[in-house]
């Protein structure tokens, strides 16, 4: 992939060795000392000294470790047969166990290889423990290879099993304990010569004490060469790390061994910190690639872009060859486009096979339901080869590795996003896989939200059309139907006035009938016209300054024969003469002729209708109130809607056509004010409109003895 390797260090970043000649010249200059002062006592001294040295180290670093080594390397291979025991006997699959036996059974091989090399043991100690340590090795990889050739095929009985593993296990077992054998002779010998060099030593005290004096001035210039010194280089890299060189390393090739295990400690943890520095950079590269995807989705109105877009953007961002992304129609059953997004250097990809096409649908419900993605480092690797849908998308694509995404949203599939490499084998690291899913998620937000878009767009188009169709529908049908009802209505009065001769009484009550209908239906096509030319061109007015006062007499004087022919009490409150709005006459009075009309109609005999005007700040309200049969609470909420009637009306048979309502609050409005009202069952109803006053010095003069009166009928 061309990444920088935080773990690669140039020469020229590694500490220079630092010089080792003090030291070793300081030891010089102690044995040729012991050997002017005391040449006999201490070259035995010195003989015994180091014969115990050499074999002290190689019981610490050569036969010890390597016993011990060997004691883990027979546990382990112990363990990995009771495993292959298991699994041959009771089917379980132990392969993980089985690995992870085999990794650690190799790295103590190798461990316990470079103790026996070690300098401590003489040359035919190192050539035999290494043919050893060699069959050893040779034995236990081959009781492994046996293992893995029988768990992939099939046709050898469980005992033969276990015999072929057993016998492979007695090998490795012999050998294993051919070479114990030998590393525990060899480390007896040596503690028996130690042993015997100790009853040397003590006879040797006697000179020795002369010459401690002398070692012990030696031995502080030794540990000030071993550990004082390499510590303070240590100390020099820190503060070159400190200063911000990140790639300084410490020298772990010089001074005492704890130094040299610090050295490398430390030089360790400085990769560490400079693979997760750059593990970081690149986590925050993704996050800020998974934002300009969401930031990109957000400011497309078309999918079709938004989706080439996101390829486009994933494929230079995340470094892939190819990019494919197949949305889901809504049936989520086949796939409704295709979107691509290539290198430079390479051709576009021809459409997938029906069979590969089909799968798409699948693959994402998989996906889906599992929560998972699917992510292939080498579709040539061994163990892919084996998986014939991968292989098939292999050949489809030519890809060598890919990441394939859902793309959904709730329970809803979308489709699949494919990121791809061709040239190399790629390994897919989390925070990118991170990365893919989070801008999946944003595209099927935007692809769910651009595709309710365009649905509300169709259907919003459809609801103006039809809208539209019903306007001119209600419009025509009024018009038509004025022109029948106008003969109608001529024809009755004539036949009413005895132009076709004299009726009798049943007839005349016909003839009435038929009228009032008439009048019905009038009212009914007057209401229609008016609300359809509302809704086409709005409300057409012509205000002016009015006085309240002789709007409300006006209405009052229309309304009494009403009124006095349904027995109801009309009742008119005393109006403040200064009380003016700018309103078009016709129109308001219309409006509260119309709530006049239903407070009578709706009032049983007796009853009594009131209108009533008071100011509220710088509006005025005029109520009309009645205490007839109210309206029902479940209905009061549609009150204002379009032919719609409360259900005790209807019961009742109260004639109307529900379109009273809808246009008084239309008028209302449309002269910025509000209409109210306040209503309970069998007590009765008040209609209240609010309009803005004009606040004027010199109100209008009203026509003389009419404004302020309170009118009974």
């Amino acid at each position: 992939m061309g990444r920088h390797d935080p773990c690669r260090i140039r020469r020229g970043d590694r500490l220079t060795k630092p010089s080792l000649w003090s030291v070793s010249g300081q030891l010089r200059l102690l044995v040729v000392a012991m050997l002017c002062i005391v040449p006999v006592v201490a070259g035995s001294a010195l003989l015994t000294v180091r014969s115990n040295s050499r074999d002290t180290a190689r019981t610490s670093l050569a036969f010890s470790p390597a016993i011990d080594t060997t004691a883990s390397i027979r546990q382990r291979m112990t363990d990995a047969n009771a495993a292959w025991s298991r699994t041959t006997q009771t089917g379980v699959d132990e392969g993980a166990a089985l690995r992870a036996s085999m990794s650690e059974v190799e790295r103590l091989v190798s461990l316990q290889q470079q103790v026996l090399r070690r300098d401590v043991l003489t040359r035919k100690e190192r050539a035999t423990y290494a043919d050893l340590t060699s069959r050893q090795e040779t034995a236990a990889r081959a009781w492994f290879s046996w293992v893995a050739e029988r768990r992939s095929q099939d046709g050898l009985s469980p005992a033969a099993v276990l015999a072929g593993a057993d016998g492979r296990m007695a090998e490795f077992r012999s050998v294993s304990d051919e070479l114990e054998s030998e590393l525990v002779a060899g480390r007896m010998a040596a503690r028996a010569r130690i042993a015997g060099a100790f009853d040397r030593l003590l006879s040797m005290m006697a000179a020795l004490t002369l010459l401690s004096v002398v070692g012990a001035y030696l031995m502080w210039r030794s540990i000030d060469g071993s550990l004082s010194a390499p510590v303070a280089r240590l100390r020099q890299v820190v503060a070159r790390q400190r200063g911000g060189d990140n790639l300084a390393l410490a020298d772990a090739s010089g001074g005492a061994a704890e130094i040299r295990a610090l050295a490398d400690d430390f030089n360790e943890l400085t990769k560490t910190n400079r693979a997760l520095v750059e593990e970081q950079a690149q986590v925050l590269l993704m996050h800020q690639l998974a934002l300009e995807v969401a930031d990109m989705v957000r400011s497309v109105d078309d999918i079709e872009e938004a989706l080439r877009l996101v390829c486009a953007r994933l494929g230079t961002g995340m470094h892939a060859d190819r990019v494919l992304l197949y949305t889901l129609g809504d049936g989520q059953e086949a796939v409704e486009q295709r979107v691509q997004w290539h290198r430079d250097d390479l051709p576009p990809l021809p459409p997938l096979p029906p069979s590969l096409m089909t799968m798409v649908p699948e693959v994402n419900r998989e996906l889906r339901r599992d929560a998972s993605v699917f992510v292939i480092r080498d579709l040539l690797d061994s163990t892919v080869v084996r998986d014939e849908r991968a292989q098939a998308f292999h050949r489809a694509t030519g890809a060598r590795s890919m990441v394939m995404v859902p793309v959904g949203v709730g329970e809803r599939g979308l489709g699949v996003l494919a990121l791809m490499t061709v040239d190399i084998y790629r390994r897919w690291r989390r925070y990118e896989i991170q990365a893919a899913q989070q801008c999946a998620g944003y595209l099927a937000q935007a692809i769910a939200q651009l595709r309710l878009n365009e649905m509300q767009g169709e259907q919003m188009r459809r609801l103006t059309e039809l809208d539209r169709q019903k306007t001119d529908f209600m419009a025509t049908v009024s018009h038509e139907l004025r022109t029948p009802l106008t003969s109608i209505s001529g024809y009755l009065e004539l036949l009413e006035d005895g132009d076709y001769g004299d009726l009798s009484g049943v007839q005349q009550s016909a003839l009435r009938v038929i009228g009032r209908n008439a009048t019905r239906l009038r009212g009914l096509i007057e209401d229609l016209l008016v609300l359809n030319k509302i809704e086409a061109s709005g409300l057409e007015s012509d205000p002016e300054d009015v006085l309240v006062s002789e709007i409300v007499r006006g209405v009052s004087e229309m309304l009494e024969p009403v009124a006095a022919a349904g027995g109801v009490r009309l009742v008119v409150e005393q109006v403040d003469p200064c009380l003016q709005v700018h309103v078009d006459r016709i129109q308001l009075e219309r409006a509260l002729i119309n709530l006049g009309s239903n407070a009578v109609k709706f009032t049983p005999t007796g009853g009594v209708a009131t209108i009533s005007t008071r100011r509220e700040g710088d509006s005025v309200e005029i109520a009309v109130a009645d205490t007839g049969i109210g309206i029902p609470e479940k209905d009061q909420a549609k009150l204002f809607d379009r032919f719609f009637r409360a259900s005790n009306a209807n019961a009742q048979a109260i004639p109307g056509t529900g379109l009273g309502l809808a246009i008084v609050r239309a008028i209302v409005e449309g002269h910025g004010g509000e209409l109210g009202f306040e209503s309970t069952e069998g007590v009765g109803t008040t209609m209240t409109i609010c309009l803005p006053l004009v606040l004027s010095a010199a109100p209008r003069r009203s026509r003389p003895g009419n404004a302020s009166r309170a009118t009974t009928v």
